[in-house]
């Protein structure tokens, strides 16, 4: 399909990853819907609850689906994705959370990451309800949904006064900068036109504490914005704290179908990153 990100590349891989989900049975566990976590019609979440919780209290993902900044749902494709990844977790004693949260242009920077925040604390107060530990609970994002979770994650002023509250930040193939020069639609839209506030929004030059494990991830075929972003960040993050968190590429794929993957039976992205929030459960 190539490297151009746009509604053909987006809608063939739905289709192809709908027909691996359809051939597989789908999960049998119990599935808590469309859970207001804020007042707006779209600060909604499922939670997909695993049959057997690990012991000791079951760490807990929340997803935030990509969408430009300007789209999105928390369960496209007949329903097969983005629930497929809160599934995913729940099948491995993992509390998966798959959430939704305000779009642009109705919602502006940093809505996206303040309703990561918000999601964040609803977890943080409900999940031992659900057999969860409050203090493990991962962020994970695809694409905007990745500019989300690391806008809030990295950024202080996002947080409460105990800190973010977040075992680990999950990024997959997200957007850390703003592009310079002539800006998308969807960019302008979310961030807004005037490019002299640009530098303080984005994620890079902005990164204040990232005292957590944190996943960097892109796609073998993502844009090259998207790969040159995911590499400054690893840079950034290694100048911040002096190490380099985990960073993978995720080979054979392309933009968006790293998330589709989950549940599948190609297993070329998601048991990395489960190894990934199993390990930073028990730091």
């Amino acid at each position: 399909m190539g490297r151009i990100l746009g509604p053909e590349l987006v809608e063939t891989t739905q289709a192809m990853d709908a027909s691996l989900h359809q051939r597989l049975p789908r999960p049998t566990m119990q599935v808590r819907p469309d859970i207001a976590y804020g007042t707006d019609a779209r600060q909604r979440l499922d939670v997909h609850l695993p049959n057997q919780p690990a012991a000791g209290g079951a760490a807990t993902v929340i997803f935030f689906h990509g969408g430009g900044f300007i789209g999105g749902e928390k369960n496209i494709g007949a329903g097969y994705m983005h629930g497929n990844i809160a599934s995913y977790f729940a099948q491995h004693g993992i509390i998966g959370i798959n959430a939704t949260y305000r779009l642009a242009p109705a919602a502006l920077w940093p809505a996206g990451a303040e309703d990561v925040g918000a999601a964040l604390a609803w977890a943080r107060a409900h999940v031992a309800e659900f057999g969860g530990d409050p203090d493990k609970v991962f962020l994970m994002g695809q694409s905007a949904g990745a500019a989300h979770v690391a806008t809030y994650a990295f950024r202080k002023q996002l947080h409460p006064a105990a800190g973010p509250g977040l075992a680990g930040a999950i990024l997959m193939s997200g957007p850390y900068a703003v592009e310079t020069g002539k800006l998308s639609p969807n960019v302008a839209a979310y961030f807004g036109t005037d490019a002299s506030r640009h530098p303080c929004m984005q994620v890079l030059g902005n990164i204040e504490r990232a005292d957590f494990p944190v996943h960097v991830g892109v796609a073998e075929f993502d844009p090259p914005q998207f790969e040159r972003s995911a590499l400054e960040l690893m840079l950034a993050l290694f100048r911040h704290t002096g190490r380099a968190p985990r960073f993978r590429q995720y080979l054979g794929h392309n933009h968006v179908s790293p998330a589709y993957s989950f549940g599948t039976d190609d297993l070329t992205v998601a048991p990395d990153i489960l190894d990934f929030v199993r390990g930073g459960a028990h730091a």
